[in-house]
């Protein structure tokens, strides 16, 4: 049971709305209050008790604001959690006692007091709890991390970013990200967030930027990368030609004759220097040209916006839109009419 009756209806109005704000105390009786939970906060799932050990009871400290959750935990009993729909977004946990098993199908990852998991919430069959589990959490939807990544980096997100499953606990950037699970929770920040908006809006950014900067991921390299480098000549040329015609439907053979080289060299050039493929370095302009459409120009209708940058199907455009920019390409507009 949650320590009071207001408590729970401010627990539970935060598991019901990503956008809620709100920190509290909680301390669950039986697995059915917190698949109820989980269910309602994130997706459906089911609690499966382990019989030598099972799930007695689950208490912590939690918080949630705009598609960040963070949390201090404690299960008393063995379980295993199996998700019935995908969520679109990570679990990063940090292990403080006991340990997990995350199942992906092909592959097992072990979390423990020095490994911490990132659990794709796209992808995993289970997580197992076990030896009265304990952690520090994170979790964050995916269109936060894409639409954080884009503004760090300064252009869209055109493939998803891909975390390292398991890491160093002891790395320092992730033992600061730890501290500040453990400083949120605390009984002394507590009453802040609870009421300052201003506050809790700076704690959400600090949770995006420290988890993209410490936890490696796909994108690890181009977020650090000190200075740009100078392409070769073949690979400028191309450039150059995509940023001139970037709703030209070029393909990757036809830029290799521009440029002077075999198509292998071409796309080796382009992994090298512009850490990705051609024909995602050329969706990546074109989804810029239609960004700065819609900011510029929010009275024209979507479809044409996104049929002039050369994206014929309009359902699409709006999914690479909000894979890039963690936003609709509606909500871009509506916020540059403005």
């Amino acid at each position: 049971m949650l320590g009071d009756k207001k408590k729970r209806q401010l627990f539970y109005g935060a598991v019901g709305s990503p956008t809620s704000q709100v920190v509290v105390n909680f301390e669950l009786g039986d697995p059915g209050a917190l698949a109820d939970l989980l269910s309602r906060r994130f997706s459906p799932v089911k609690i499966l008790p382990i019989d030598v050990a099972p799930l007695s009871a689950v208490s912590g400290t939690y918080g949630a604001y705009a598609g960040i959750d963070f949390s201090r935990t404690r299960y008393t009993g063995d379980f295993s959690l199996v998700p019935q729909h995908l969520y679109d977004g990570v679990f990063f946990y940090f292990p403080v006692h006991g340990h997990m098993l995350v199942d992906l199908g092909r592959e097992r990852h072990l979390g423990t007091t020095t490994k911490a998991i990132a659990a794709e919430g796209f992808a995993y069959r289970s997580m197992t709890f076990s030896g009265n589990f304990a952690k520090r959490g994170v979790v964050i939807s995916r269109p936060l991390l894409a639409e954080r990544l884009s503004i760090l980096l300064g252009r869209p997100i055109v493939e998803k970013p891909l975390f390292e499953p398991v890491v160093n606990a002891g790395i320092p950037g992730l033992q600061g990200l730890q501290a500040l699970v453990e400083f949120a929770t605390g009984v002394e920040f507590r009453p802040a967030l609870d009421v300052g908006t201003l506050t809790v809006h700076r704690l959400h950014e600090m949770f995006l930027d420290m988890i993209l900067e410490a936890w490696p991921h796909s994108y690890s390299k181009a977020l650090h990368k000190p200075s740009a480098s100078i392409a070769p000549r073949h690979v400028k040329l191309v450039l150059d030609f995509i940023a001139e015609h970037p709703n030209a439907s070029a393909s990757g053979a036809e830029l290799a004759a521009i440029s002077g080289v075999s198509l292998r060299s071409l796309q080796a050039g382009f992994r090298q220097f512009a850490g990705m493929s051609i024909a995602a370095y050329q969706r990546q302009v074109r989804l810029e040209r239609a960004h700065r459409d819609l900011v510029r120009n929010s009275a024209l209708p979507i479809e044409d916006i996104a049929l002039k940058w050369g994206f014929t199907n309009a359902g699409r455009f709006s999914r690479y839109f909000r894979e890039a920019y963690g936003v609709s390409p509606f909500a871009v507009a509506r916020k540059g009419a403005q």
